[in-house]
């Protein structure tokens, strides 16, 4: 497992559809990749209330990357470009990336709501 208990396999996945964004080749950067592209799915389950991809089998989210729903993982792809681009500064991320992943994200409606 990595980062938070991320499977190393679905970092090295959202790594590899981040290169694509980025359009970047080789392996240059390899470990901060990897950290975005962790970072960015820990934010993204953040956002939507729940895993994205299952930490242990059955646990009812997605088992490969594969498996994540295409605006998601665009999303997450997305959100890990900019943070690598971006290292150096505070630059805002895209609002196409919460715009991807709002339909998927949980609410909660409370009884302490006041009318």
């Amino acid at each position: 497992m990595g980062e938070q208990g991320v499977p190393v396999g679905v970092i090295a996945e959202a790594v590899a559809a981040t290169r694509e964004v980025l359009r970047l080749e080789g392996s240059a950067e390899a470990a901060l990749l990897g950290r975005v592209c962790a970072a960015a799915i820990l934010v993204c389950e953040a956002f939507v209330g729940g895993a994205i991809v299952a930490r242990v089998a059955g646990d009812g989210a997605a088992e490969t990357w594969d498996a994540v729903p295409a605006p998601v993982a665009q999303g997450v792809a997305m959100l890990a470009a900019h943070l690598f681009d971006h290292r150096e500064s505070d630059a805002v991320p895209p609002a196409a990336v919460a715009a991807l992943w709002r339909p998927y994200r949980r609410l909660r409606l409370s009884p302490d709501v006041a009318a």
